[in-house]
C-alpha cells in the first residue's frame, strides 16, 4: 500500500478503504500516527455514513495526557488486500492509522513533503 507525506513534510498519509455494514464503503486518508496504540480513528460523519456497529464507551488518553470521551465501533477496512477487522474510536479530528493496525507489517516513510509512505507486510 502507497501513500504521500503532506506537502508541509509533517504527516504521513494513507488511502484506505473503509467497510461498514452492508458492504457501504468510504475512501479515507489515514494519517499514519504511531503514538496512538490502537487501530484506527474516524471523524462522526464517517462512522455514521458507514452505518458500523457499536461496540460501547470509552476513555482515550490523548498524546498531550489529557482525556476525552468516545465511542468505539467496528469496521472492517481492506489492509494488504485483505478485509480485517478493526476496532474504531470516534474522534474530531481526521482518520488515523494506529500501531495495531500496522502491526506486522512494514512502515517507510520518506520524510520530505511529497515522500512515499509504504506498508508492506512483514
Amino acid at each position: 500500500m502507497r501513500g504521500r507525506v503532506d506537502g508541509g513534510g509533517r504527516e504521513a498519509t494513507l488511502p484506505l478503504t473503509v467497510i461498514g455494514r452492508s458492504g457501504v464503503r468510504a475512501e479515507v486518508e489515514a494519517t499514519v500516527d504511531t503514538g496512538f496504540t490502537g487501530s484506527m480513528c474516524l471523524p462522526l460523519d464517517v462512522v455514521q455514513s458507514l452505518s458500523v456497529p457499536f461496540v460501547g464507551q470509552g476513555v482515550a488518553v490523548l498524546a498531550d495526557g489529557s482525556t476525552v470521551e468516545t465511542s468505539y465501533h467496528r469496521a472492517r477496512v481492506l489492509w494488504h488486500g485483505r478485509e480485517i477487522a478493526v476496532q474504531v474510536l470516534v474522534t474530531e479530528g481526521g482518520p488515523l492509522v494506529g500501531m495495531t493496525l500496522l502491526r506486522g507489517s512494514v512502515l517507510t516513510v520518506a520524510v520530505s513533503p511529497g515522500g512515499e509512505v509504504t506498508v508492506e507486510e512483514a
